[in-house]
């Protein structure tokens, strides 16, 4: 019985993980008309959550192994709860919500896979890992694909709110939970050492950091823009919207595509093509637009997969592979956060969304050559 509870918690806990940082790009037209505030500072809703993801896959298993795991599920949620209903007052309260969002989230992202180790055996553990992705992207789709329809019944800040909804479940369920639900992790100095060593002498954790932060800039800039960039093609808010869900949905069974290929430079390939093809899908309207999202949404997630199982292959070794891991996910998150709000300046600047294309068709190109780099591919 107390199995399940963990289970239902660690689905309900994800539903958390994307909904409040990525289903409020659709939004960005109406906030900005509302508070009067341009590109660059709607960026930072996405950019600020970067930042502190950055941040938490250092930080956070410290402060799970002096605090506890079901402490700071409490913590965690209490603080989305709070801030998801607090952030659109005001413009100050929008990033200053935001923040706490994104460090609340930062702690749940590597909260979540150390539950998944203690409640499941080995072999267990990458199903229920799956099934708490896919809550995770279903759940964010379904708040991107329904945040304008909703916004025009209730209005925009309504909709923020709503976002705390997943939060408050989680709160309901954990407190079914006794005390010590969870056993506390234990972290060594020599595993910290370990980490500081990694950063100095391991030449293929920076190679690993750039193909993950590449992929990343790429992901979170369409994530943030999209919606915008398709409006500014005469595409409505509603169906802009529509189309950011249908790129996160599409993800989803990237991992069965990622398991079907297992020869390296063919999927390097399939990559390019992916690439290539959304973006020139960007210039035809119609049923170009929704091609463009599918190809994009589609490539971002296999190729997210791909670098998570090339940090995971990278070594036979489990401390290096985690040290590698930490340093590729916290840095590579930190070159993501550049990209929304870059981006949103350049367009501010030349009014236009064309040399923003043009600049992520050369990072997806940078990103593929980074990934043969990592994989040190032979020629034939």
């Amino acid at each position: 019985m107390q199995k399940n509870i963990k289970i239902t918690l660690i689905l309900i806990t994800a539903m958390n993980l994307r909904l409040a940082v990525t289903a409020v790009t659709p939004l960005f037209s109406a906030i900005q008309r509302t508070l009067r505030v341009d590109s660059t500072l709607t960026a930072l809703l996405v950019t600020l959550p970067l930042l502190c993801f950055a941040g938490g896959a250092i930080v956070a298993p410290r402060l799970i192994n002096r605090f506890g795991i079901r402490p700071l599920i409490f913590f965690t949620n209490g603080v989305l709860l709070l801030a998801n209903l607090l952030r659109p007052l005001t413009t100050g309260t929008l990033l200053m919500g935001t923040l706490l969002i994104g460090l609340a989230v930062a702690l749940l992202n590597v909260l979540v896979p150390t539950m998944v180790a203690q409640v499941t055996t080995t072999g267990a553990a990458a199903r229920l890992t799956s099934y708490y992705a896919v809550t995770m992207n279903v759940v964010a789709a379904i708040g991107t694909a329904g945040a304008i329809p909703l916004a025009h019944l209730w209005g925009w800040q309504a909709v923020l709110m709503g976002f705390a909804l997943p939060a408050a479940a989680t709160l309901i369920v954990a407190i079914r939970l006794p005390r010590h639900s969870f056993q506390q992790a234990v972290t060594t100095s020599a595993t910290q050492l370990s980490l500081g060593e990694t950063l100095r002498h391991d030449p293929h954790a920076w190679k690993l950091t750039l193909f993950m932060g590449l992929q990343s800039l790429i992901f979170y800039s369409l994530t943030t823009w999209l919606p915008t960039i398709f409006q500014t093609l005469g595409a409505s808010a509603a169906l802009a919207g529509t189309l950011l869900a249908v790129f996160q949905v599409v993800g989803i069974p990237a991992a069965l595509v990622l398991n079907a290929i297992t020869n390296l430079r063919r999927l390097l390939v399939l990559l390019v093509i992916g690439y290539l093809g959304g973006m020139a899908a960007l210039l035809w309207s119609g049923i170009g637009w929704w091609l463009a999202a599918g190809l994009l949404g589609f490539t971002c997630s296999l190729i997210f997969s791909l670098a998570l199982t090339l940090i995971a292959t990278s070594s036979q070794h489990v401390g290096v592979i985690a040290n590698r891991s930490a340093i590729a996910q916290s840095l590579g998150y930190l070159l993501a956060a550049i990209g929304p709000v870059v981006f949103g300046r350049i367009h501010d600047s030349l009014g236009s969304w064309h040399p923003v294309l043009l600049i992520l068709l050369g990072l997806m190109l940078a990103t593929i050559i980074s990934g043969l780099w990592v994989a040190q591919l032979p020629e034939k």
